[in-house]
């Protein structure tokens, strides 16, 4: 019955969650996933879940038991012409009373959505850049709308898991020994850009593989790390590549860069 009832609300439902939807009051949650189409691989939906999980685990949000309210991603494809679209659906669905009436109906209460095009080689990846990019503004939203902002993962655990060092001199002592760049990551405490870099970007295994194959990287906390006054800068998070002969940075990353992005400008470096 939810699956029908989630997939009718997915195909027909249009509004922006963005700008609509609020998240208090939602304590607790039946997480479902769901995959339909015969483009879209059934491989994918144990990491979905996984993912979805997690989110629901970091917000603290209660998931024991039963409930009438579902945290739901539906992934479906749809054809535009000769086009095959993969939509992929973060939605709430609940039991709600109908205004002026005792009548319960089940409504969406939370939606946000994105779509790509179809490509065989590339789909599994793409849907679970999706996936990730709805669940990290999910968490986002929910935290500001809490008043409690998600700290920034602790650099000892991006650095525990990716190979990053967490000292400035010695990364700079490594890099003039291995004769590499440095890769500077600077974030703070409480920065919800910070996590979606770190999650959609640094952590993803073929970013993780192509910076340590040119670059010596570190993780600092601007508030409490040790790094020269020279790369504070007011954005984060901050990437500065640096010469480790000279200690300046030839080039820096100001802002949050989507994976792309950030891949393309590593590839395109040719600094030794």
């Amino acid at each position: 019955m939810y699956r029908i009832l989630l997939l009718l609300f997915f195909a027909a439902a249009t509004l922006c969650a963005e700008s609509i939807f609020t998240l208090r009051g939602v304590d607790k949650v039946y997480p479902v996933v769901d995959i339909s189409g015969e483009k879209v691989p059934k491989s994918s939906k144990p990491a979905i879940r996984e993912a979805l999980d997690a989110t629901i685990s970091e917000l603290g949000i209660d998931t024991a038991g039963y409930s009438d309210r579902s945290l739901a991603i539906l992934v479906a494809e749809e054809y535009v012409g000769k086009t095959v679209l993969i939509n992929v659906r973060l939605v709430i669905g609940e039991q709600v009373k109908r205004m002026g009436s005792d009548d319960k109906v089940f409504a969406l209460t939370y939606q946000n959505a994105l779509a790509f095009a179809y490509d065989k080689e590339s789909v599994e990846e793409k849907l679970e850049d999706s996936v990730d990019e709805l669940l990290a503004k999910f968490a986002d939203q929910y935290a500001q709308e809490r008043g409690t902002l998600k700290r920034v993962k602790e650099k000892g655990s991006l650095a525990a898991s990716l190979g990053y060092e967490t000292d400035y001199k010695t990364a700079v002592a490594r890099a003039k020994k291995e004769h590499k760049n440095v890769m500077l990551v600077l974030v703070a405490n409480y920065c919800p850009w910070c996590r979606k870099f770190e999650e959609l970007v640094l952590r993803k295994e073929d970013v993780n593989a192509l910076v340590h194959s040119k670059y010596v990287p570190v993780i600092l906390n601007k508030e409490k790390d040790a790094f020269p006054p020279a790369f504070n800068i007011s954005f984060t998070p901050v990437v500065h590549f640096v010469d480790p002969a000279t200690q300046k940075a030839y080039h820096t990353v100001a802002g949050y860069n989507s994976r792309d992005e950030f891949v393309h400008w590593l590839e395109a470096d040719k600094r030794p």
